[in-house]
Protein backbone atom coordinates (compact mmCIF):
# COMPACT_ATOMS: atom_id res chain seq x y z
CA UNK A 1 0.00 0.00 0.00
CA UNK A 2 2.71 1.99 0.74
CA UNK A 3 4.58 1.68 -2.56
CA UNK A 4 0.95 2.24 -4.29
CA UNK A 5 0.57 5.65 -2.48
CA UNK A 6 3.63 6.81 -3.04
CA UNK A 7 3.16 5.85 -6.84
CA UNK A 8 0.07 7.75 -7.09
CA UNK A 9 1.72 10.44 -5.06
CA UNK A 10 4.67 10.94 -8.08
CA UNK A 11 1.68 10.59 -10.52
CA UNK A 12 -0.07 13.42 -9.08
CA UNK A 13 2.89 15.66 -8.38
CA UNK A 14 3.96 16.98 -11.80
CA UNK A 15 -0.10 18.09 -12.37
CA UNK A 16 0.41 19.52 -8.49
CA UNK A 17 3.43 21.64 -9.54
CA UNK A 18 1.92 22.95 -12.78
CA UNK A 19 -0.84 24.12 -11.01
CA UNK A 20 1.10 25.84 -8.40
CA UNK A 21 3.35 27.69 -10.89
CA UNK A 22 0.85 28.76 -12.91
CA UNK A 23 -0.90 30.52 -10.35
CA UNK A 24 2.37 31.90 -9.41
CA UNK A 25 3.02 33.93 -12.49
CA UNK A 26 -0.87 34.36 -13.01
CA UNK A 27 -2.34 36.64 -14.68
CA UNK A 28 0.82 36.74 -17.23
CA UNK A 29 -1.52 38.21 -20.58
CA UNK A 30 -5.17 39.94 -20.47
CA UNK A 31 -8.09 38.49 -19.23
CA UNK A 32 -11.74 37.58 -20.56
CA UNK A 33 -15.19 37.92 -18.85
CA UNK A 34 -17.22 36.59 -21.04
CA UNK A 35 -21.27 38.10 -20.33
CA UNK A 36 -24.15 35.65 -22.50
CA UNK A 37 -25.89 38.63 -23.01
CA UNK A 38 -25.74 41.95 -25.18
CA UNK A 39 -24.66 44.85 -24.47
CA UNK A 40 -26.18 48.24 -22.59
CA UNK A 41 -28.15 46.01 -19.89
CA UNK A 42 -27.50 45.30 -16.30
CA UNK A 43 -24.65 42.29 -16.72
CA UNK A 44 -22.60 43.90 -19.65
CA UNK A 45 -23.01 47.18 -17.04
CA UNK A 46 -21.65 45.14 -14.08
CA UNK A 47 -19.14 43.50 -16.42
CA UNK A 48 -17.63 46.46 -17.42
CA UNK A 49 -17.52 48.36 -13.82
CA UNK A 50 -15.43 45.42 -12.74
CA UNK A 51 -13.20 45.08 -15.43
CA UNK A 52 -12.09 48.50 -14.13
CA UNK A 53 -11.34 47.78 -11.16
CA UNK A 54 -10.09 44.77 -11.59
CA UNK A 55 -7.15 45.53 -14.79
CA UNK A 56 -5.08 47.93 -12.68
CA UNK A 57 -5.75 45.70 -9.35
CA UNK A 58 -4.48 42.20 -11.58
CA UNK A 59 -1.79 44.14 -13.48
CA UNK A 60 -3.12 42.56 -16.77
CA UNK A 61 -6.26 44.16 -19.28
CA UNK A 62 -9.67 42.97 -18.48
CA UNK A 63 -11.60 42.88 -21.20
CA UNK A 64 -15.60 42.10 -22.03
CA UNK A 65 -17.13 40.10 -24.94
CA UNK A 66 -20.38 39.71 -25.05
CA UNK A 67 -22.01 36.63 -26.33
CA UNK A 68 -25.73 36.59 -26.43
CA UNK A 69 -27.79 34.08 -27.98
CA UNK A 70 -29.24 30.48 -26.34
CA UNK A 71 -30.91 31.51 -23.40
CA UNK A 72 -26.80 32.01 -22.17
CA UNK A 73 -25.77 28.38 -23.33
CA UNK A 74 -23.51 29.47 -25.99
CA UNK A 75 -21.50 31.90 -23.91
CA UNK A 76 -21.91 29.25 -20.83
CA UNK A 77 -20.15 26.34 -22.85
CA UNK A 78 -17.60 28.41 -24.17
CA UNK A 79 -16.14 28.97 -20.60
CA UNK A 80 -17.26 25.73 -19.94
CA UNK A 81 -15.11 24.76 -22.04
CA UNK A 82 -12.19 26.95 -21.98
CA UNK A 83 -8.68 26.38 -20.70
CA UNK A 84 -8.95 26.06 -16.30
CA UNK A 85 -6.52 28.69 -16.42
CA UNK A 86 -7.98 32.06 -14.89
CA UNK A 87 -8.30 33.91 -18.54
CA UNK A 88 -11.84 33.23 -19.29
CA UNK A 89 -14.02 33.99 -16.94
CA UNK A 90 -18.50 34.39 -16.93
CA UNK A 91 -20.40 36.84 -15.69
CA UNK A 92 -23.76 35.26 -15.47
CA UNK A 93 -27.13 35.63 -13.47
CA UNK A 94 -29.79 32.86 -12.09
CA UNK A 95 -30.23 31.81 -15.56
CA UNK A 96 -27.53 29.28 -14.93
CA UNK A 97 -29.31 27.54 -12.08
CA UNK A 98 -32.99 27.83 -14.27
CA UNK A 99 -30.72 26.25 -17.03
CA UNK A 100 -29.93 23.33 -15.13
CA UNK A 101 -33.44 22.28 -14.29
CA UNK A 102 -35.01 23.51 -17.93
CA UNK A 103 -35.83 20.51 -18.93
CA UNK A 104 -33.39 20.70 -22.18
CA UNK A 105 -29.92 18.71 -22.68
CA UNK A 106 -27.25 20.93 -21.38
CA UNK A 107 -23.99 20.97 -23.17
CA UNK A 108 -22.74 21.35 -19.66
CA UNK A 109 -23.16 20.43 -15.96
CA UNK A 110 -23.80 23.90 -14.39
CA UNK A 111 -21.90 22.96 -10.95
CA UNK A 112 -19.54 20.06 -11.77
CA UNK A 113 -17.96 21.98 -14.78
CA UNK A 114 -17.43 25.58 -13.03
CA UNK A 115 -15.32 27.05 -10.34
CA UNK A 116 -17.62 29.12 -8.31
CA UNK A 117 -15.78 32.36 -7.53
CA UNK A 118 -17.52 35.49 -6.34
CA UNK A 119 -21.74 36.76 -6.45
CA UNK A 120 -21.14 40.23 -7.68
CA UNK A 121 -24.71 41.50 -7.04
CA UNK A 122 -28.35 41.12 -6.35
CA UNK A 123 -31.45 42.88 -7.35
CA UNK A 124 -35.33 42.35 -6.86
CA UNK A 125 -36.94 42.64 -10.48
CA UNK A 126 -39.39 45.57 -10.93
CA UNK A 127 -42.86 44.81 -13.19
CA UNK A 128 -43.21 47.96 -15.48
CA UNK A 129 -45.63 48.96 -17.84
CA UNK A 130 -45.57 51.57 -20.91
CA UNK A 131 -47.48 54.55 -20.11
CA UNK A 132 -49.98 53.94 -22.66
CA UNK A 133 -51.18 50.83 -21.60
CA UNK A 134 -53.24 52.64 -19.27
CA UNK A 135 -52.20 50.72 -15.86
CA UNK A 136 -50.96 51.67 -12.87
CA UNK A 137 -50.83 48.62 -10.53
CA UNK A 138 -50.95 45.38 -10.71
CA UNK A 139 -54.71 45.09 -10.03
CA UNK A 140 -55.21 47.57 -12.68
CA UNK A 141 -53.05 45.52 -14.96
CA UNK A 142 -55.16 41.92 -13.95
CA UNK A 143 -58.20 43.91 -15.14
CA UNK A 144 -56.68 44.80 -18.15
CA UNK A 145 -55.43 41.49 -19.41
CA UNK A 146 -58.77 40.20 -18.49
CA UNK A 147 -60.56 42.68 -20.72
CA UNK A 148 -58.28 42.12 -23.66
CA UNK A 149 -56.79 38.31 -23.60
CA UNK A 150 -54.04 37.56 -25.96
CA UNK A 151 -53.09 41.80 -26.69
CA UNK A 152 -50.94 42.86 -24.28
CA UNK A 153 -47.65 42.09 -24.72
CA UNK A 154 -44.53 41.32 -22.30
CA UNK A 155 -40.90 41.51 -23.18
CA UNK A 156 -38.78 38.36 -21.63
CA UNK A 157 -35.46 37.58 -22.22
CA UNK A 158 -36.20 33.71 -23.44
CA UNK A 159 -37.91 31.00 -21.67
CA UNK A 160 -34.89 29.83 -19.19
CA UNK A 161 -34.71 33.63 -17.99
CA UNK A 162 -36.22 34.55 -14.91
CA UNK A 163 -38.10 37.03 -16.46
CA UNK A 164 -39.68 34.28 -18.51
CA UNK A 165 -40.41 31.93 -15.33
CA UNK A 166 -41.62 34.55 -13.30
CA UNK A 167 -44.19 36.07 -15.77
CA UNK A 168 -45.30 32.90 -16.56
CA UNK A 169 -45.66 31.81 -12.67
CA UNK A 170 -47.57 35.72 -12.13
CA UNK A 171 -49.85 34.88 -14.78
CA UNK A 172 -51.08 31.31 -13.80
CA UNK A 173 -51.94 33.24 -10.30
CA UNK A 174 -53.63 35.78 -11.82
CA UNK A 175 -55.65 33.83 -14.67
CA UNK A 176 -54.46 36.03 -17.13
CA UNK A 177 -53.50 35.50 -21.14
CA UNK A 178 -50.57 37.96 -22.08
CA UNK A 179 -48.39 37.42 -25.46
CA UNK A 180 -44.65 36.51 -24.34
CA UNK A 181 -42.30 38.50 -26.83
CA UNK A 182 -38.51 36.88 -25.97
CA UNK A 183 -35.66 39.46 -26.25
CA UNK A 184 -31.67 38.30 -26.73
CA UNK A 185 -30.63 40.93 -24.03
CA UNK A 186 -31.96 43.55 -21.40
CA UNK A 187 -30.74 46.73 -23.25
CA UNK A 188 -33.52 45.92 -26.26
CA UNK A 189 -35.97 44.78 -24.44
CA UNK A 190 -35.68 47.75 -21.92
CA UNK A 191 -35.18 49.94 -25.14
CA UNK A 192 -38.77 48.30 -26.58
CA UNK A 193 -40.38 48.94 -23.62
CA UNK A 194 -39.36 52.70 -23.51
CA UNK A 195 -40.35 52.79 -27.34
CA UNK A 196 -44.01 51.38 -26.44
CA UNK A 197 -43.52 48.23 -28.50
CA UNK A 198 -43.90 45.96 -25.71
CA UNK A 199 -46.27 46.49 -22.84
CA UNK A 200 -44.30 45.30 -20.07
CA UNK A 201 -41.23 43.98 -18.86
CA UNK A 202 -39.24 42.74 -15.66
CA UNK A 203 -36.17 45.04 -15.47
CA UNK A 204 -33.91 45.60 -12.60
CA UNK A 205 -35.44 47.90 -9.52
CA UNK A 206 -33.36 50.65 -9.95
CA UNK A 207 -33.04 50.99 -13.68
CA UNK A 208 -37.31 50.67 -12.85
CA UNK A 209 -37.52 53.27 -10.63
CA UNK A 210 -36.03 55.60 -12.27
CA UNK A 211 -37.84 55.28 -15.66
CA UNK A 212 -40.79 55.38 -13.21
CA UNK A 213 -39.86 59.01 -11.84
CA UNK A 214 -39.35 60.17 -15.10
CA UNK A 215 -42.49 59.49 -16.37
CA UNK A 216 -41.07 57.26 -18.59
CA UNK A 217 -42.69 53.77 -17.29
CA UNK A 218 -45.56 52.33 -14.37
CA UNK A 219 -44.03 50.76 -11.78
CA UNK A 220 -46.44 48.19 -11.01
CA UNK A 221 -44.78 45.66 -8.29
CA UNK A 222 -41.22 44.27 -7.33
CA UNK A 223 -40.37 40.44 -7.07
CA UNK A 224 -38.84 40.65 -3.96
CA UNK A 225 -40.27 38.94 -0.53
CA UNK A 226 -40.29 42.60 0.83
CA UNK A 227 -40.00 46.08 -0.42
CA UNK A 228 -36.88 47.16 -2.47
CA UNK A 229 -35.16 50.15 -0.27
CA UNK A 230 -34.43 52.25 -3.32
CA UNK A 231 -38.14 51.98 -4.15
CA UNK A 232 -40.29 51.73 -1.11
CA UNK A 233 -43.44 53.05 -2.14
CA UNK A 234 -43.68 50.30 -4.72
CA UNK A 235 -45.60 47.55 -3.41
CA UNK A 236 -44.47 43.50 -3.83
CA UNK A 237 -46.47 41.34 -6.22
CA UNK A 238 -46.77 39.36 -2.77
CA UNK A 239 -48.58 42.12 -1.19
CA UNK A 240 -50.38 42.99 -4.43
CA UNK A 241 -52.55 39.68 -3.74
CA UNK A 242 -50.35 37.00 -4.38
CA UNK A 243 -48.18 36.27 -1.18
CA UNK A 244 -46.36 33.16 -2.66
CA UNK A 245 -44.71 35.03 -5.65
CA UNK A 246 -40.73 35.76 -4.87
CA UNK A 247 -38.06 36.12 -7.13
CA UNK A 248 -34.62 37.87 -6.75
CA UNK A 249 -32.12 38.57 -9.47
CA UNK A 250 -28.32 38.05 -8.74
CA UNK A 251 -24.98 38.09 -11.04
CA UNK A 252 -21.89 36.30 -10.35
CA UNK A 253 -18.60 35.53 -11.71
CA UNK A 254 -17.61 31.54 -12.63
CA UNK A 255 -14.60 30.34 -14.17
CA UNK A 256 -13.82 26.75 -15.97
CA UNK A 257 -13.94 23.69 -13.35
CA UNK A 258 -10.32 23.06 -13.07
CA UNK A 259 -9.39 26.36 -12.67
CA UNK A 260 -6.41 26.35 -9.70
CA UNK A 261 -7.91 27.63 -6.75
CA UNK A 262 -5.24 30.13 -6.20
CA UNK A 263 -6.19 31.65 -9.18
CA UNK A 264 -9.82 31.51 -7.72
CA UNK A 265 -8.70 33.04 -4.24
CA UNK A 266 -7.14 35.59 -5.86
CA UNK A 267 -10.05 36.50 -8.37
CA UNK A 268 -12.71 36.32 -4.99
CA UNK A 269 -10.47 38.82 -3.09
CA UNK A 270 -9.94 41.23 -5.79
CA UNK A 271 -13.75 41.39 -6.61
CA UNK A 272 -14.09 41.58 -2.89
CA UNK A 273 -12.39 44.53 -2.32
CA UNK A 274 -14.15 46.24 -5.58
CA UNK A 275 -17.07 45.53 -4.55
CA UNK A 276 -16.45 47.26 -1.45
CA UNK A 277 -15.33 50.69 -3.53
CA UNK A 278 -17.43 53.57 -2.31
CA UNK A 279 -17.64 54.15 -6.12
CA UNK A 280 -18.45 50.93 -7.30
CA UNK A 281 -21.24 50.63 -5.18
CA UNK A 282 -22.77 53.49 -6.58
CA UNK A 283 -22.27 52.73 -10.34
CA UNK A 284 -23.71 49.43 -9.25
CA UNK A 285 -26.41 51.48 -7.46
CA UNK A 286 -27.18 53.37 -10.42
CA UNK A 287 -27.71 50.42 -12.84
CA UNK A 288 -30.34 49.09 -10.30
CA UNK A 289 -27.92 46.53 -8.50
CA UNK A 290 -26.58 45.70 -4.96
CA UNK A 291 -23.32 44.87 -4.81
CA UNK A 292 -23.03 41.81 -2.44
CA UNK A 293 -19.78 39.57 -3.09
CA UNK A 294 -19.10 36.48 -0.82
CA UNK A 295 -17.05 33.31 -0.89
CA UNK A 296 -16.67 30.64 -3.37
CA UNK A 297 -18.65 28.40 -1.51
CA UNK A 298 -21.22 30.46 -0.96
CA UNK A 299 -21.73 30.97 -4.37
CA UNK A 300 -21.34 27.20 -5.03
CA UNK A 301 -24.70 26.94 -2.04
CA UNK A 302 -26.70 30.22 -3.24
CA UNK A 303 -26.93 28.31 -7.10
CA UNK A 304 -27.38 24.65 -5.98
CA UNK A 305 -30.60 26.37 -3.99
CA UNK A 306 -31.60 28.22 -6.97
CA UNK A 307 -31.65 24.94 -8.92
CA UNK A 308 -33.91 23.75 -6.52
CA UNK A 309 -36.35 26.51 -6.13
CA UNK A 310 -36.52 27.22 -9.98
CA UNK A 311 -37.14 23.16 -10.40
CA UNK A 312 -40.10 23.84 -8.58
CA UNK A 313 -41.24 26.71 -10.09
CA UNK A 314 -41.08 24.83 -12.95
CA UNK A 315 -43.09 22.00 -12.11
CA UNK A 316 -46.23 24.27 -10.59
CA UNK A 317 -46.22 26.04 -13.93
CA UNK A 318 -45.88 23.25 -16.39
CA UNK A 319 -43.68 25.44 -18.49
CA UNK A 320 -41.87 23.36 -21.00
CA UNK A 321 -39.33 26.02 -22.47
CA UNK A 322 -39.05 26.18 -26.21
CA UNK A 323 -35.92 25.04 -28.44
CA UNK A 324 -32.78 27.11 -28.74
Amino acid sequence: MKRLLAFALALLAPALGTGVAAAQTWPAHPIRIVVPFGPGGGTDTAARILAERLTPALGQTVVVENRPGGNSVIATQAVARAQPDGYTLLLTTDIHAINAVSGQPMPYDSVKDFAFVSQLTTSPLMLVAHPSLGVRSIGELVAAAKARPGKITFASLGTTSPHYLGFQWFQRLAGIDVVDVPYKGGGQALADNLGGQVDLSFIVAGNGIRHAQAGKLAALAVTSPKRSPIAPDVPTIAESGYPEFAIVNWYAILAPAGTPPAVVDRLNREIGKALKEPEVIEHLSRAGLDATGGSPDELEQLVRRDIEKYRRIIALIGAQPAGR
